[in-house]
């Protein structure tokens, strides 16, 4: 699988327009009735062009015709006047990889129009595993979910999802660090020859079972210790045909640095360049920005395939643990609980963490997201740590919680501000994406205080940085959201509103649409999300949810 140039997808998608007139002629004619008419909606098609009033008739999963269909036959017509309708929302940055598993239960992005889902982010996919990493997720997927761990690799995680139904369409990368764990381990320490060609025949694998493309999360461990050649090498089992997707080794002190080695090794590995969730990390990087667009520019001029993705919000998440040096991680979670109580490293994790906390703004920048390990603890999340202890306190606590966690617990850092998040989201390869995963209200998928993005990502687009400020053109932001994110992956059927596209739609009121999640009370669906329809199915029905588990496995086309 090859993603396309914009030449080829805007190629295919012209032979698709060749194509509608044709069945529009059939459709108008007195033939077939629809299974489903949109009418009176303004269409969005995805290519960032203003929107033309016409219905869409669908017929089995797929849209049959666009046009004037007011009288044709349907089985259903849903009356969409005053409301605009585009293409289903690609989510290019997700991490709804053991969430999707619980089905309908699975509900913040399909209620804010997302339909395609793409998993395996940060270096950090769910196959494959080797036997420790299958029984530490069984033991993490039953605490948490309530789920069976019945695969260790791609094929066996598809057929899962695929048995137990799935709310949107998903799609998976497969993790640079997940690989590197499954063969080499979590020491830092160089691969071997024959361990990155085992790397490299474990990647081939994911490929031919339908991964998409590999990421990497650089300041992640295991994939961390992983130097530039040995992510060159794995990457080249893409043979050209993919996408190196990276969260870069920095994003603060040193990511033009991480940005310049993000290139090298696209180029290197002769596959495009996507950078997750780009940004310029603390004030004193903000400058940065214009730098790192420009750098960006110049890799497309020389003829790469570069993208970017970047969620509408000026804080990040992460775990508690990224506040700590990569070498106190070495070895996983039982290993780095040890050295947090080792008196003699105290000093030397105290000055680190000061120096990335101080980086941010300081202790009121750093929010508990998530501590599940200890319910009396949970009355911590939502809060900063000068809320939870004073500045001179505000170490040892944070020691005290992660220690309790087992090394783990998230936190949200607010590291960004608004101006620079506005040059972001509006750069024009940049797709707009959640780094979220799919939550809920209620029941297993309701826990911590997570970042708002898994609620409010799509609405936040398109009430804020549309309608309010102005940022970006309606057109413009459905085009990030939908044809962009399915040209970057070479999706030939989804992204545009096209006869013969899969009918994965999305009907939403402009002028009320919004997120309702907030820092305190992020558990909220948005609302203006009216209608979204998955391979032709409503799921999503004047706001509510209806049941329906219409998604499918998008497996890439490998040959």
């Amino acid at each position: 699988m090859k993603p396309y140039s914009r030449r080829q997808f805007l190629e295919k998608s012209l032979k698709a327009s060749l194509i509608a007139p044709h069945l529009l002629t059939l459709a108008c004619s007195g033939g077939e009735a629809f299974d489903l008419v949109l009418v009176g909606g303004m269409i969005y098609d995805g290519n960032g062009e203003d929107g033309r009033a016409a219905e869409i008739g669908i017929q089995k999963g797929k849209i049959a015709a666009i046009g004037n269909l007011k009288e044709r036959r349907a089985g259903r017509k849903l009356d969409v006047s005053g409301l605009a309708v585009a293409p289903g929302f690609i989510d290019f940055h997700s991490h709804s990889d053991d969430e999707l598993l619980l089905g309908g239960e699975a509900q913040s992005k399909i209620r804010q129009g997302v339909t395609s889902e793409v998993l395996g982010q940060d270096g950090d996919s769910i196959a494959p595993l080797n036997e420790v990493m299958r029984a530490e997720l069984q033991q993490d997927l039953r605490e948490r979910l309530q789920l069976e761990v019945n695969w260790k690799d791609f094929a066996g995680y598809f057929r899962q999802l695929e048995k137990r139904g799935i709310v949107c369409n998903a799609l998976s990368m497969v993790g640079q660090g997940t690989l590197r764990d499954c063969v080499v381990g979590r020491d830092d320490r160089r691969a071997t020859s024959e361990e990155i060609a085992r790397m490299q025949a474990l990647a081939r694998e994911a490929f031919r079972h339908g991964a998409y493309a590999i990421s990497s999360g650089l300041e992640y461990t295991p994939g961390s210790f992983a130097d530039e050649n040995e992510i060159i090498a794995v990457c080249r089992a893409m043979e050209g045909r993919g996408i190196y997707s990276t969260h870069m080794r920095n994003e603060d002190d040193t990511v033009l640095a991480a940005l310049e080695e993000a290139i090298r090794i696209a180029r290197s590995a002769g596959v495009a360049l996507n950078v997750s969730h780009l940004k310029a990390s603390g004030q004193r990087n903000w400058h940065k920005l214009p730098e790192m667009l420009n750098r960006l520019d110049a890799a497309r001029a020389a003829g790469m395939q570069v993208t970017c993705d970047r969620y509408p919000y000026i804080a990040y998440s992460t775990g508690l643990s990224n506040l700590f040096p990569l070498w106190s991680r070495e070895g996983g979670d039982e290993k780095f609980v040890a050295r947090l109580q080792d008196s003699a490293l105290r000093d030397s994790l105290k000055a680190y963490v000061a120096e990335e906390v101080e980086k941010i703004g300081g202790w009121t920048s750093v929010m508990v997201s998530s501590l599940a390990k200890n319910p009396e603890r949970q009355r911590y999340e939502g809060k900063n740590m000068l809320e939870i202890a004073s500045a001179e306190n505000a170490y040892p606590r944070l020691v005290e919680l992660m220690i309790i966690e087992k090394g783990g617990g998230g936190m949200v850092g607010f590291a960004m501000s608004e101006e620079e998040a506005a040059q972001v989201l509006s750069y024009p390869h940049c797709m707009i994406a959640s780094d979220g995963s799919a939550q809920a209200i209620a029941g297993l998928l309701r826990r911590g205080k997570p970042h708002p993005r898994s609620f409010g990502t799509f609405p936040r687009l398109l009430g804020k940085y549309v309608r309010a400020e102005r940022l970006l053109r309606l057109p413009e932001a459905i085009r990030k959201i939908t044809a962009l994110p399915a040209e970057t992956l070479g999706l030939p059927d989804r992204g545009y509103l096209r006869s013969g596209y899969c009918a994965d739609l999305v009907v939403f009121d402009p002028n009320t649409v919004n997120e309702l999640a907030t820092w305190a009370e992020p558990q909220q669906y948005p609302v203006g999300i009216e209608y979204v329809l998955v391979n032709g199915e409503v799921v999503i029905d004047r706001e509510k949810f209806t049941g329906k588990l219409a998604g499918n496995v998008l497996r890439a086309p490998w040959k």
